[in-house]
Parts: C-alpha cells; sequence; structure tokens
C-alpha cells in the first residue's frame, strides 16, 4: 500500500468520535503515571528534606502497579468500561490527593502506602484502554497499537518536564494536583466510550466465556513477558546512569536530559513508522530482532568514550525500543483471543514494571562503586543472552509439538 495512503489511515483512525474520547482518557490516566514518579521525588524533596523519601514512595506506586495490573486488568473485560474506567481513575486521584496531604504534614511512610494504592487502582487502564484502541479499528492493529505508543511516549515526555518546570517554577505539590484533576477529567470523558470493550468496533468477544487463569495466559505469551522485561531493564539502566556517564566522559551531565528527550521523539517517530506497514515475518520475531538491536546500543554505548557520541546512541535507541512494545503488543493480539487482551496488556505492564524497579535497584549498586559504563555493558550482554535464550527456548518449545507452542491460543 502506497505510504501516502498509510498516512490516511492514520487521519481517518484519528477522526473517529470514540477515538477522540479515548484519547482524552488515554492522556489523563497516563499523564498522571508519568508524572508520579519525579514529581513525587521534588515533593518528597520539599517537605520532608530527603530526596530517598521520594524514590520510596515512588518506589511503592511502581510496586502497586507491578502486582496489581494482571487482576485489574482483566476486570476492564469482564465489567462494564465506563463504570470501571471512571472508578478507578476517581480513586487514583483521591489516594494521589490524599498522598499530597499527608506528604505536606510530614508522614511520608503514610504517603507511601497511599501511593501503592494510587498505582495499584491506576494499573488496569493501560491494558484496559490499549484493548480499547485495538476494538475501535479492528482493520488497522498496526496504526492502534503504534498511536497508543505514540500517545505514551508524548506522556513520558510531558511527565516529567511539568514535574519539574512547576517545581521550580511554583511548588512541587501543582503538578500532581494537576494530574488529579487529569484523572478526573478522564473519569468524566469514559461516558463518551463503549458501554463495555465488546461493545467496541470488532470487539466480538464471547459472553458466556469462563476467564482463564492468569497463569494460562503468562504460558501463551510468555516470551513477549520475557522480552518487554529486558527492554524496560535497558530503559531503566539508561535513565539511572546515563547523567553519572556523560559526566564521567568530561561531558555536561545535563545532557541525559538532552539524550532521554531524543529517544522519547525518535520513539515516536520509531513507532509511527513500524504502524506504516506490514513488515515481514511474525510480530514476535519483529520483538527479538528489535530488542536485540537495541541492546546492542546499550553495549555499545557502554564502550565507548566520547559524550557527544553517548548522546547519539541513547537518542537512536528510540527507533527500536517503540517499535519493540508495538510489536510486542501486536503478538499479545494474535496470540490471545480478543476477550483476554486486557490481560495479556497488563502482564506486559507488570512485567515491565518489575524489570524497571529491579534494574533501578541494581544500578544504585554499580553507581555506588563507580562503575557505570560497566553497567551498561553487563545489562547490554544481559538484553542479548535474554533474547537469544527466549527465542532458542520457543524454538524447543515449537519442536515439542503444535499443542505446546506460544502462538496457541488460550482456551477453556
Amino acid at each position: 500500500m502506497p505510504p501516502y495512503r498509510q498516512v490516511t489511515d492514520y487521519r481517518t483512525l484519528l477522526v473517529n468520535s470514540r477515538v477522540g474520547w479515548w484519547l482524552v482518557a488515554t492522556v489523563g490516566t497516563r499523564l498522571a503515571v508519568c508524572t508520579i514518579p519525579l514529581g513525587v521525588v521534588f515533593a518528597a524533596e520539599e517537605h520532608t528534606g530527603s530526596y530517598a523519601w521520594g524514590a520510596v514512595i515512588a518506589c511503592a506506586f511502581a510496586g502497586g502497579e507491578a502486582i496489581g495490573a494482571p487482576r485489574m486488568g482483566a476486570r476492564f473485560q469482564h465489567r462494564p468500561l465506563r463504570r470501571e474506567l471512571a472508578g478507578v481513575s476517581v480513586v487514583h486521584a483521591v489516594a494521589l490527593v490524599a498522598m499530597v496531604v499527608t506528604l505536606s504534614r510530614g508522614i511520608p511512610l503514610a504517603a507511601a502506602a497511599l501511593a501503592a494504592v494510587g498505582g495499584a487502582a491506576a494499573s488496569g487502564t493501560f491494558g484496559g484502554l490499549r484493548t480499547l484502541i485495538v476494538h475501535l479499528a479492528p482493520g488497522s492493529r498496526e496504526k492502534a497499537l503504534a498511536l497508543d505508543v505514540i500517545v505514551n511516549q508524548l506522556c513520558q515526555i510531558a511527565g516529567p518536564a511539568l514535574a519539574a518546570a512547576l517545581a521550580v517554577a511554583w511548588t512541587a505539590d501543582v503538578p500532581l494536583l494537576i494530574v488529579c484533576g487529569g484523572l478526573l477529567i478522564a473519569a468524566a470523558s469514559a461516558v463518551k466510550l463503549p458501554e463495555s470493550l465488546s461493545a467496541g468496533e470488532g470487539g466480538g468477544g464471547r459472553p458466556g466465556r469462563a476467564r482463564p487463569p492468569t497463569s494460562a495466559v503468562v504460558r501463551a505469551i510468555w516470551p513477549s513477558l520475557v522480552v518487554a522485561t529486558l527492554v524496560l531493564m535497558l530503559q531503566a539502566v539508561l535513565e539511572v546512569a546515563l547523567p553519572g556517564i556523560i559526566g564521567d566522559r568530561d561531558g555536561p551531565p545535563a545532557w541525559a536530559g538532552l539524550a532521554l528527550s531524543g529517544l522519547a521523539v525518535t520513539s515516536i517517530v520509531g513507532s509511527f513508522l513500524y504502524g506504516l506497514r506490514r513488515w515481514r515475518g511474525r510480530p514476535h520475531h519483529h520483538t527479538l530482532v528489535l530488542s536485540v538491536v537495541f541492546a546492542l546500543i546499550v553495549t555499545a554505548t557502554g564502550l565507548i568514550s566520547s559524550p557527544v557520541v553517548t548522546v547519539v546512541l541513547v537518542t537512536a535507541c528510540g527507533f527500536f525500543h517503540a517499535a519493540a512494545t508495538t510489536s510486542r503488543s501486536l503478538t499479545v493480539t494474535e496470540v490471545l483471543p480478543a476477550e483476554d487482551w486486557p490481560v495479556g496488556f497488563s502482564l506486559l505492564y507488570s512485567w515491565g514494571a518489575v524489570g524497571f524497579t529491579v534494574a533501578s535497584g541494581i544500578s544504585a549498586l554499580f553507581l555506588a562503586a563507580g562503575t557505570a559504563d560497566a553497567l551498561l555493558i553487563a545489562f547490554g550482554v544481559i538484553g542479548l543472552v535474554g533474547s537469544a535464550l527466549t527465542w532458542w527456548f520457543e524454538r524447543i518449545t515449537l519442536a515439542a509439538g503444535p499443542g505446546r507452542t506460544t502462538a496457541t491460543r488460550v482456551r477453556t
């Protein structure tokens, strides 16, 4: 299909009124998730004088997301979409306001508990809204998922910028309260969305079908879950280690912000380009290839010594990072029946959050030892070996018989 026709398909998707309301709900919920980690760090320092409490609260929020995502994602499939989205958005907003209040009163431990509640409440919206956009564009899964990734990357750019700018110009509580307003707008927008996920265009589904156990979904999509974990581990290492690495290479540590912003921009471009056409082979194979290239670039970043080349390489990572995200989401829609997509997408989110959390903790040890270069090389190799082992184990599974392949649909 000609490129201009593919771009027109993107435009057709965006002028769909329900897609417009999906966009409102998605930005409202994901901007909050992307603002909170840096926002609570600034807020904790402002109210307690300690960045460490900010790290604890941010970790509690991520932990709540990781634990809650599979169960909360399933609720979006088996409960009315409008009521579920509105309910969890309001709970998230209330928990966030309460977190700000307790933190301002000097009770950071209570703030961490409330952050965990908010993270758990918010965790299902990622899978639910990603499933909805695919249902709203049944003939354009690649473009629907690419649009979802693009919106996510824009929120990842805007969230930290909002947190930092308002913390400096005003007070650290303001950005957190602003995203609370966004959550309430998302809750209000729910009335414009389909009554349920199965009511979306092409939603299909079998109302009487029993929900399979989460373990069955994990068995079906485990290669994508492993790759999601590896990719988010690499992303965490870049975000945590980059200022120190650039400083060690005689460059301004502030260049880390430039590099990570560049990565976010190229991620948007990479998602858009991947969604423009159907690529040869299975989406899962695309995921493996793209994650290998991402890991190679991270490894190369650990080996070079120029701060300028470091910024260039990190910026280039985005093309492959985002396309890998889109392709592994396509794998979920290829392997699972439509009624299990919310659980599948939520599991991707959960495993990625675990990988990000673990890599961040390990990175602290490397940074304390002053071996940030070794950190990039080590995790780059882990990404390469992990992707290779995933491919190898999948080949073994395929050789064992069709009943055990990862392409087997989850059945009851």
